[in-house]
């Protein structure tokens, strides 16, 4: 057992992001739930042994793993306080009294409990003995984990369960089970970890399974609360702690990795030197593979993740792309192309700051935009060796948020551009504007557009303003903005006006575009037009338009003016 605590150790490795300000528990918090918190003791929270990197006991007996970093999280955010058990089965678990079961997918829930928000989100990857054909996995046996739910179309027949994920895994790789299924994480700590020799994984698993907290269905306010604290840990933070847990492995150092990077010369040293060669073994392990397991690690992660990986060698200015991603692009020149715009961006320290989103082509139509996560890694004397990163295909939630950008710039009605953004993009030309450039501002007006709705009804009116948008369109070049800026109001800002016969010539294109649009309908317009004159203030061109408009409307409407000095 043991209270939350902040970490003390933070690895240089896994500093991919920036830090961001907590966010503060009384900005989302009820009274009801605060109240709960400052009454609530120690939450007991339980949990099953040996599913690392989820939660599970060191060398020390601590317990770590992403589900303990994520409820320290929450302990910061919240102020409730953790004490942790880890059982040997899933029932143990249930039926202890405990206020709170982590790190659980939905294929192990109990029903008398109910699960938060995933906090984690993980393939459920394949991984084989190396001597069995990935192909043909009928009568094989099937390496399971007690407690967890039977695959579908994998027999009872062919069926061993070990009491933990690494139970099972040892067995595949020591052929007393042929393969088995488990979260991407797991597979790669423990490959990590025991430096599995005989095993492989394939990304293709039978379900996507999401890790959450489990708590007793009456305990509204404890699910509450935790729902809000992961919802309130963003994006990079909480991959930071993911990264961090999964990478954080105390490696275990087997005769076969020593012979393998020293050879035969370690034998003739003999028994004399045992000792001191065991000690410098180990030194030489920590200090000279450094850069190798590192590497090594999100090497593992990237094959089981289907993630796509990169890292960068500084020095050399060369670029090393995951197998997964070169078979995305079109042909070799287009791949060039994309590593030549990556190695540009990772040049750029602010590109290494925080989550960045880069656009890379994949082939000569289509373009995708990637969110990468990078981190530095230095040698032994400090220096930044290479920076590994992995890119993450973002296009269509890219593609959602132009979207909502879209739909907050233009009116609903007509697709123009709404009242705000005709006069923030104006004002972006104005304040800009050369003192020898000729500009225009036109305002447009419905004329009897009320009768028009008093007579036949809303309905006809929104028919009139949308006639009115397309003529619109249809008039002006694709560089003018064109607005709806009130009910029946529309304003259109030209740039490079030759002279006012230019103006003239679109009023007369307007009329007749909308005589072609409906030729049965009766629908003229008013047009007041301002001509630039230094003005630097949309508020100060429009007021001119307005005043030319007033005067059309003054006259019967129907027709063209343009705002003059003389007049006021």
């Amino acid at each position: 057992m043991r209270k939350i605590r902040q970490s003390a150790l933070v690895l240089a490795l896994l500093a991919i992001l920036l830090s961001t300000a907590p966010v503060s528990a009384q900005y989302f918090l009820t009274p009801d739930e605060q109240d709960y918190i400052d009454k609530t003791g120690i939450i007991q929270a339980v949990s099953l042994h040996g599913a690392a990197p989820l939660q599970y006991a060191d060398k020390k007996g601590e317990i770590k793993g992403i589900s303990i970093e994520v409820l320290e999280k929450i302990s910061e955010l919240t102020g409730l306080v953790f004490e942790y058990r880890l059982l040997e089965s899933v029932d143990d678990a249930y039926d202890s009294p405990a206020d709170l079961v982590f790190g659980i997918s939905d294929s192990y829930a109990d029903e008398n409990i109910t699960l938060s928000h995933p906090f984690l989100e993980s393939q459920t990857i394949l991984y084989l003995n190396s001597s069995v054909d990935p192909e043909d996995l009928s009568e094989k046996i099937y390496a399971g984990t007690m407690g967890s739910t039977q695959p579908q179309g994998i027999s009872l027949e062919y069926t061993i369960n070990y009491e933990t994920r690494e139970d099972s895994l040892n067995a595949v790789e020591t052929g007393q089970a042929d393969y088995g299924y488990g979260n991407a994480y797991s597979v790669a700590f423990y490959t990590l970890q025991n430096g599995y020799q005989n095993i492989i994984t394939i990304p293709r698993g039978k379900e996507d399974r999401a890790y959450c907290f489990g708590v007793p269905r009456e305990n509204k306010l404890l699910l509450s609360i935790l729902n809000k604290s992961i919802d309130a840990i963003d994006d990079r933070e909480m991959q930071t702690l993911i990264l961090n847990s999964t990478t954080n492995i105390e490696r275990r150092i087997t005769p076969h990795m020593i012979v393998s990077s020293y050879g035969l010369e370690l034998i003739v040293l003999g028994t004399l030197i045992i000792t001191v060669l065991s000690v410098s073994i180990l030194k030489n392990l920590r200090d000279n593979k450094k850069l190798k397991l590192q590497n090594e690690r999100y090497q593992i992660l990237s094959n089981i993740s289907n993630e796509y990986m990169y890292e960068y060698y500084v020095e050399q200015n060369e670029l090393h792309l995951s197998k997964n991603i070169i078979h995305l692009f079109e042909n070799q020149e287009i791949m060039e192309e994309a590593v030549a715009i990556l190695k540009e961006a990772l040049q750029n320290s602010a590109f290494l700051q925080s989550i960045y989103r880069i656009e890379l082509p994949l082939s000569a139509e289509k373009r995708v935009i990637f969110k990468s996560v990078s981190s530095l890694i230095c040698n032994d004397k400090g220096k930044v060796y290479s920076i590994i990163g992995k890119l993450i295909d973002v296009s269509e939630e890219e593609a959602e948020r132009q979207e909502l950008i879209r739909k907050s710039e233009t009116d609903g009605l007509t697709g123009l551009y709404n009242v705000n953004t005709t006069k923030r993009l104006i004002n972006e030309i104005m304040e800009k504007n050369d003192p020898h450039k000729l500009d225009a501002l036109l305002l447009l007006d419905c004329d009897k557009f009320k009768e028009i709705n008093d007579t036949h009804g809303h309905l006809r009116g929104d028919s009139v303003i949308v006639q009115v948008s397309e003529a619109l369109r249809n008039t002006f070049r694709k560089s003018d903005i064109i607005g709806r800026v009130g009910g029946d109001e529309f304003c259109i800002y030209i740039e490079n006006v030759s002279s006012r016969d230019f103006i003239i010539s679109k009023y007369r294109q307007l009329v007749n575009s909308l005589k072609q649009i409906n030729p049965d309908a009766d629908i003229t317009v008013s047009l007041g037009a301002a001509l630039s004159k230094g003005e630097k203030s949309y508020d100060d061109l429009f007021a001119k338009a307005d005043t030319a408009l007033y005067v059309v409307k003054n006259s019967g409407g129907d027709n063209l003016s343009f705002y003059s000095e003389k007049k006021l």
